[in-house]
């Protein structure tokens, strides 16, 4: 019998316990799940404002073992610790050829039916690859967020960062505050973090790793600036919030000639979004989506070496909660509570 998070309906989710009937194939891993993490689209399927009728998986952030690995594809062998992360696509679609692996396939195609149960399918094959091997010095907790990562790397990388460079990051969930972390390695200068969670921002805070701004006060913009002693603004902002609105803060916080990097999933329109900024301003401004493939030259993942360096901070701002808690997890993440709520199975 199986463990698993169920979401029948948006705002229904149960915990149950069902027959496994998976098996591997040619093409698919089996993979005993032992942490899965929360994420933002999890929560967008929980809330019903993506609409659950034509998605086949639930949870893609997750670690685990591999029970059989059908015919090894990638070098994954039996008893291998992985973690999900997109490690390349096929190669061949449209979206390969045209530098845009992240969207080679849709999760419905990879995952059967993903890391909130204990045991799912993966889609692994010579030309495409969601699983990366993981050390044994890497937790299964921490490894949860290697798929967070490698989104908040895609975002970080589309910052094309230069030494010094300040950095207003609006938005503190996982891939604002992880993309934020991830920048510091890069070698950006300052590094601020906004939000109007009191909740958030006192748990970012309370890190000491980035500074922090409360947008809620009137003078917010000014505090900002203040933090990097200028008043041109930042260098480069990313937008993570979400919140389309958010999007018309960024023109007033870059500088002239800055760069805007939009890493949110919008669900909504932005209400008397004024555009002249951008060329007002000679701004240039990019979307990110992750996950994308992220590899070294020998082919093996450059996320899991990024996760390794920053471990200790990572493992600051997760929250972690056995399976029977699994319901709470989701009303922390939901509430703010936790800035990445991660769900255990087992050890």
């Amino acid at each position: 019998m199986v463990r698993k998070v169920k979401l029948s309906a948006p705002g229904q989710l149960e915990l149950t316990t069902e027959d496994s009937p998976l098996k591997a194939t040619d093409d698919t891993v089996k993979i005993a799940v032992k942490a899965c993490g929360i994420c933002g689209s999890d929560l967008a399927f929980y809330n019903g404002t993506r609409d659950l009728a034509g998605e086949h998986y639930f949870g893609h952030e997750f670690s685990g073992i591999v029970i059989d690995p059908g015919r090894g594809a990638n070098g994954l062998k039996e008893g291998m610790r992985v973690a999900s992360e997109l490690v390349h696509g096929c190669g061949q679609c449209w979206y390969c050829r045209n530098g845009l692996e992240n969207y080679c396939k849709s999760l419905n195609d990879v995952l059967m039916p993903g890391g909130f149960t204990e045991q799912t399918l993966v889609r692994n094959t010579e030309s495409y690859s969601f699983l990366s091997p993981i050390p044994d010095e890497l937790d299964f907790v921490t490894a949860a967020l290697m798929e967070a990562a490698n989104c908040a790397f895609r975002v970080a990388s589309k910052a094309e960062i230069k030494p010094g460079d300040n950095v207003l990051v609006f938005g503190l969930g996982a891939i604002g505050f992880i993309g934020g972390l991830i920048l510091k390695t890069l070698g950006a200068g300052k590094i601020v973090g906004a939000d109007r969670s009191p909740m958030r921002l006192e748990q970012v805070r309370s890190t000491g790793l980035i500074d922090v701004i409360d947008t809620g006060e009137p003078d917010w913009l000014d505090r900002a600036k203040g933090l990097i002693s200028s008043n041109d603004g930042f260098d480069v902002v990313i937008e993570a919030t979400g919140a389309p609105a958010v999007l018309k803060d960024t023109f007033k916080a870059v500088r002239m000639g800055g760069r805007i990097v939009v890493g949110s999933v919008y669900h909504g329109h932005v209400d008397g979004f004024d555009p002249l900024p951008i060329m007002r301003k000679e701004l240039t401004i990019v979307g990110a989506k992750g996950s994308a493939p992220l590899r070294k030259s020998n082919g093996a993942s450059a996320v899991v070496d990024k996760v390794l360096q920053m471990k200790d901070d990572l493992q600051k701002l997760v929250k972690v909660y056995d399976y029977e808690d699994s319901l709470k997890a989701f009303a922390d993440a939901r509430s703010g509570s936790a800035i990445k709520a991660v769900i255990k199975f087992s050890d």
